[in-house]
C-alpha cells in the first residue's frame, strides 16, 4: 500500500501528477485526511492507516491485500468535478462489496486524483485494503469482469462515453477450465494467472524503473526471468 500510495503522490512517470489528492475514501480515512494535499509523508500516513486492519489481525491475503483500479474518462470528455468523482468512486466501490453496503464489514479504501494522464485523460485511482475491519477477507472472485460491467453501468449513469471494447465485451477474458480447477483444489477463489496479473499492475504502479520493478515482484513471490533482445 505504501508503494502504491508514494506512486500516486510523486511526480508520474513523466511528471505528469499535478495536486495529487483524496476525492473520496471510507469515512474514517477521508474525515483525517480528506483536505490535505498528498504529499509524500501524508500518502504514506495514509497507506498506514488503510493497512492497520491488515496489521491489527496479521491477516494475510493470497496474491496481495491491495487492490487497486483506475477509472478514466477519453480525454475529449473534459473533466469532472471532485464531487462528481467522489460519488463514482463511492457508487464503483459499494458494487463491487467493499463497503458496508454488502452487509458486511467495510474495507478502508480512498480515491486519489492527480490531473490528467499522459494522453490527457482525466481519471482517478482507487486502492483498497481486502482485509476487512473485522479482519476477514474481501472477496475479489470475478472482480475484473465485475469491474468491468460495474464501469459500464456507471457510464451510462452518469452520461459518460461509453467504452467501445466493454460494449462488445472485448475487454471481458475466459476462465480455463483446467485453471479453475486447480484454483479449486487449492481453495482459492482466484486463478493464479489473474493474481499474478495483480501482483505485476502493483510493481508496475509503485516502481519509478526496471530494478525496483524486478525487486517488487520478487517480494511479492513473484519468480522473475529477465530475457533480452540480441541488440
Amino acid at each position: 500500500m505504501g508503494g502504491l500510495l508514494s506512486y500516486l503522490a510523486g511526480e508520474g512517470r513523466s511528471n505528469e501528477h499535478a495536486e495529487p489528492h483524496l476525492v473520496n475514501g471510507d469515512s474514517a480515512t477521508f474525515t483525517l485526511f480528506g483536505d490535505s494535499e498528498l504529499a509524500p509523508s501524508t500518502a504514506l500516513a495514509v497507506a498506514k492507516h488503510l493497512d492497520e486492519p491488515r496489521t491489527a489481525f496479521g491477516v494475510e491475503v493470497n496474491g496481495g491485500h491491495v487492490w487497486h483500479a483506475s477509472l478514466s474518462l477519453r480525454a475529449e470528455e473534459g473533466q469532472l468535478t471532485d464531487e462528481h468523482w467522489a460519488t463514482i468512486a463511492e457508487q464503483f466501490v459499494d458494487r463491487m462489496g467493499f463497503t458496508e453496503a454488502s452487509g458486511k464489514a467495510g474495507c478502508r479504501w480512498v480515491a486519489v486524483r492527480h490531473g490528467l494522464s499522459k494522453a490527457g485523460n482525466d481519471h482517478i485511482h482507487i486502492a483498497v485494503n481486502l482485509v476487512r475491519e473485522d479482519g476477514t477477507k474481501a472477496s475479489i472472485h470475478h472482480d475484473y469482469s465485475r469491474a468491468q460491467s460495474i464501469a459500464r453501468e456507471l457510464e451510462q449513469e452518469h452520461g459518460l462515453q461509453l467504452l467501445e471494447s466493454r460494449g462488445s465485451d472485448m475487454a471481458m477474458r475466459g476462465e480455463r477450465p483446467g485453471e479453475r480447477e486447480i484454483a479449486n483444489r487449492h481453495g482459492d477463489d482466484t486463478l493464479a494467472s489473474v493474481r499474478l496479473e495483480r501482483s505485476e499492475r502493483a510493481a508496475a504502479a509503485a516502481s519509478l524503473d526496471e530494478g525496483e520493478f524486478v525487486r517488487r515482484l520478487h517480494q511479492a513471490g513473484v519468480l522473475v526471468r529477465s530475457r533480452f533482445a540480441a541488440d
